[in-house]
């Protein structure tokens, strides 16, 4: 396996890069791939021409989140300004507008069938979750004291909740906070069902392996340097993957499941094959930290072939082929 550069964005933004996130292709439509940042915009790119299709504005602060529906017809932005923007991929027309307290919206991510979108809630110490129909609140996935038996939205500043993830059949969400520790919960019953231990750092970013037969398997990134990787489900630690030389902001998979990359604060982002445990490449394209890296569909020629773009703070984007 091996990530081959492609072509970068220069000053893709006008000011730092945070976030990305892949539309999937659909028929003659291409993969697409949306950035947020700094600049308060979210913008809509083509990486076959690098071209940009839209700028999207409608945040009043930084953009920390960018997420696509699973029908590729929508999307999510989530702001510093606790607004959530809901729009149409192609037109940008806004669909819904979704707001928070302050510091109570950050990492978003769609359920795998599209009925729910979920919000890591900041300094509420929860994950909230929104139907994609009424675009109404339905639920709130609240961490419980370590130690106690109750979950409440009071549970301490040190949840403070930073990244969620769903694995792939929609069971499982699991949500990283600041003081690094990883809580899962069962969707379906709205039950905090255990803490993930092991990181000593804010866990920035967790993602699941896509495949159905590894669906309890989470991988988090944190800013103690590591990448660790759980059985969600079972409550096991299984390794930890370190080289990176600071945050570890982004860690993404393949959609073979047989790699993760990782984006990281030392301006590196590093392929690790999963059988080998170990670092295969390291890539130095950013001058910067990088604060994303975000794997698109596979190849319909290949499917063990995809692209990956990675975002950062400066202001570029970079594409590979990951093959």
């Amino acid at each position: 396996m091996k990530l081959a550069s492609l072509d970068s964005i220069q000053n893709a933004h006008e000011d730092s890069l945070w976030t990305a996130a892949w539309v999937r292709s659909d028929g003659d439509k291409p993969a697409l791939l949306l950035t947020g940042g700094l600049d308060e915009t979210v913008r809509l790119w083509d990486p076959t021409k690098l071209t940009c299709l839209h700028t999207n504005t409608g945040h009043c602060l930084g953009v920390v989140s960018v997420t696509a529906h699973p029908n590729r017809r929508i999307a999510a932005s989530a702001s510093l300004d606790s607004f959530i923007r809901v729009f149409e991929v192609d037109t940008n027309n806004t669909i819904a507008t979704l707001e928070a307290p302050p510091s109570e919206v950050w990492q978003l991510q769609f359920s795998p069938d599209g009925s729910t979108l979920a919000a890591a809630g900041g300094g509420s110490s929860s994950v909230k979750l929104w139907d994609t129909t009424q675009w109404q609140l339905v639920a709130t996935l609240s961490i419980p004291r370590q130690g106690g038996s109750q979950p409440s939205e009071r549970s301490g500043s040190k949840k403070f909740v930073l990244s969620v993830a769903w694995n792939p059949d929609g069971r499982l969400l699991a949500c990283g906070s600041v003081d690094g520790t990883i809580s899962v919960f069962d969707v379906a019953r709205v039950k905090f069902l255990h803490f993930l231990e092991g990181h000593c750092m804010p866990v920035r970013s967790l993602v699941f392996s896509p495949l159905l037969h590894e669906s309890r398997i989470l991988f988090s990134g944190s800013d103690d340097g590591h990448v660790h990787v759980y059985d969600a489900e079972g409550k096991t630690f299984l390794t930890s993957l370190s080289g990176h030389a600071s945050w570890v902001l982004s860690v993404d998979v393949s959609p073979d499941g047989a790699a993760v990359a990782t984006g990281s604060s030392d301006k590196t982002i590093k392929l690790w094959d999963l059988k080998m445990r170990a670092a295969t490449q390291t890539l130095t394209n950013h001058t910067d930290q990088v604060w994303s890296v975000a794997f698109g569909p596979p190849s319909r020629i290949d499917v063990r072939s995809c692209m990956l773009a990675s975002v950062s703070d400066d202001k570029s984007i970079s594409f590979y082929q990951y093959s």
